[in-house]
């Protein structure tokens, strides 16, 4: 009888992972990239990266950012700075502390969901946000998600605000994920000066679900000399790679 009941539970087990298998190829989740492939065969990978990206939903926007601070790593000074803009819960901000280790990294959020100034004149599905969105976090969350904490400064409350209070430094790698346009430019506004030549800034949200942030960003691009290049992860990322020095 019990052997009975082992069978079957494996054969279950089976059929669910047959299942979970056959739904990663439609979705095309088992299509990786080469390079992350060859870098974890080689050891190149720490465990608990690997594990971040099993866990991590958008495996695009992963590579993306692995991909960048890779290069980054050999043409901006360890000295220049990572940050993200749109923390929430701090899912990216472990994915950069762990691809980025040496970088010093910035975190700015409210970290108590959007501000009701930011949300006037938003559409599409940003009409649907209230204060109330996004509000399930704190600041101590996300230092529990963080270790060490040595390198990571926090920066809580609205951005265009606080921007007195940051230290004048030097970027190399900005995310920007703040969902509303007006944080949005303001991150691009602040950053984009103080970006390396060859530095990296990235806006999520960028497809016709969020036209105001589109808007937004589509205006900035009219005073910086780059072209974007547009990614298409789970809900589209903007690139812009600051042009080196001639």
């Amino acid at each position: 009888m019990l052997i009975d009941i082992v069978y079957y539970l494996l054969l279950a087990a089976l059929v669910v992972f047959a299942l979970w298998y056959v739904f990663d190829w439609s979705r095309g989740a088992d299509r990786k990239n080469k390079q992350w492939v060859e870098a974890k065969k080689a050891g190149e990978v720490s465990k608990p990266l690997l594990k971040a990206y099993r866990f991590y939903p958008d495996k695009q926007r992963f590579v993306l950012f692995w991909l960048q601070l890779k290069r980054l790593s050999a043409v901006v000074p360890d000295d220049a700075v990572m940050a993200e803009l749109g923390v929430y819960r701090g899912q990216t901000a472990r994915l950069l502390q762990l691809m980025a280790p040496q970088r010093q990294l910035f975190l700015f959020d409210t970290f108590e969901g959007f501000r009701e100034e930011d949300l006037e004149d938003e559409s599409g599905k940003a009409l649907a946000y209230t204060t109330a969105s996004f509000a399930d976090t704190s600041m101590a969350l996300v230092k529990e998600k963080l270790s060490p904490l040595d390198k990571i400064s926090f920066f809580k409350g609205d951005f265009s605000s606080m921007i007195s209070e940051i230290p004048e430094v030097k970027f190399a790698f900005i995310t920007i994920d703040a969902d509303l346009a007006a944080p949005t430019l303001a991150g691009l506004r602040y950053f984009y000066p103080r970006l390396c030549p060859g530095g990296v800034i990235i806006v999520h949200d960028y497809n016709e679900n969020w036209p105001s942030l589109m808007e937004a960003v589509d205006a900035f691009l009219t005073t910086i000399p780059e072209q974007p290049t547009l990614i298409p992860d789970q809900d589209n990322s903007l690139v812009i790679v600051k042009n080196a020095l001639v």
